[in-house]
């Protein structure tokens, strides 16, 4: 999966039409705010995965792969809209930051755990 289709599905959400609010704007702006948001996820990333990843290197355009698991990728696109649309549509703004903690808290309630004892910590 592509960085541009989050972005696509992200313009999608804010217009709600099929093709989104394409515009260089709101593409441009999509860089830098998608790398805030992978760096964001990755500690889910790895809870789903089992594996702890690095920080990727700074995203330079919407064609570069996702670099995370499928998983996080609408959690990804809900976090982009919102973020897009936060000065222009504040309604729309809470409507869609409450969409995306929903679908974070669903996501965090399914991943594995694992039951352990109990650590004495002040011995």
């Amino acid at each position: 999966m592509l960085l541009s289709d989050i972005y696509e599905t992200a313009a999608a959400l804010i217009t709600e039409l099929p093709d989104g609010a394409d515009n260089a704007d709101l593409r441009d702006r999509s860089v830098s705010i998608l790398y805030q948001i992978v760096c964001e996820l990755l500690p889910l990333d790895g809870g789903a995965t089992g594996v702890s990843g690095e920080y990727p290197e700074k995203f330079t355009g919407l064609d570069e792969e996702f670099p995370l698991c499928g998983g996080l990728a609408h959690l990804a696109a809900y976090k982009l809209a919102y973020l897009l649309c936060a000065d222009e549509n504040t309604v729309l703004c809470a409507v869609l930051r409450q969409e995306y903690e929903n679908a974070r808290r669903a996501y965090i309630a399914s991943l594995p755990a694992a039951i352990g004892g109990t650590v004495d910590k002040y011995r």
